[in-house]
């Protein structure tokens, strides 16, 4: 059995597996279509998914996705994978033939949720020197603003990297909640964690205070989400 905090979150496909989480309890996890004598560990009814569509593997306590040469492809965070291994990190947007499944890959309290790093302006390489824009080196969960280091707590972190990822998309309240607070889930049959919009507001404004001048990017989406405004 691998560690109880890895799962996927089935976001779109069958109605009775929406909102469900699959936890990877095997070192191999099979993604694809039910038949009577293949059942996979991921299972859907779609024809658009292939018998042997994609795989999760861990690979020295680190997740990976393949695909298994599918007709209708694999995709992480919108770029389509092949059958070489692509590493997953917690909050990555798994989708199989064009949108006919969608899922969140879940890493709660693992390496794999720190291990990224970004910077703004997107101009500033890794390994700059120069101490303007806004630095954030997720592996050391730090972040650095005109080479100031500032404190984010980790929800301020979860949801910095959700907004940055979806720059320029809105992220609905229900996405921020299950994201940023997948502990707050009240059972495995609850679709949506137990956290209240004021709740969400009140980190949206702690975390636009904490990034000074960058804090305007977040952008309120009126009686829907927030959005990273690039």
């Amino acid at each position: 059995m691998l560690d109880d905090g890895i799962y996927v979150l089935i976001k779109k496909g069958d109605p009775e597996q929406l909102q469900k989480r699959q936890f990877l309890q095997k070192e191999e996890c099979a993604i694809g279509r039910r038949g009577n004598q293949l059942q996979p560990d991921i299972a859907f009814s779609s024809p658009y998914i292939s018998r042997r569509h994609a795989v999760i593997r861990k690979i020295n306590n680190q997740y990976t996705i393949s695909d298994l040469q599918s007709k209708h492809g694999t995709e992480v965070n919108g770029m389509p994978i092949q059958q070489a291994p692509h590493f997953l990190y917690h909050g990555d947007h798994i989708t199989l033939a064009k949108g006919v499944v969608e899922m969140i890959f879940f890493a709660e309290g693992s390496e794999m949720d720190v291990t990224r790093e970004f910077s703004f302006p997107l101009t500033i390489p890794k390994e700059t020197t120069s101490t303007s824009g806004l630095v954030i080196n997720l592996e050391r969960r730090e972040i650095r603003l005109d080479g100031t280091r500032i404190h984010l707590t980790g929800k301020d972190m979860d949801l910095l990297m959700l907004l940055y990822q979806r720059a320029n998309q809105a992220v609905s309240y229900d996405e921020i909640m299950v994201l940023v607070w997948p502990e707050r889930l009240l059972n495995a049959e609850s679709s949506v964690p137990d956290v209240g919009r004021a709740e969400i507001n009140a980190l949206v404004y702690r975390l636009r205070k904490r990034l000074g001048r960058y804090g305007e990017n977040i952008t309120t989406i009126p009686r829907f989400g927030y959005m990273w405004e690039k």
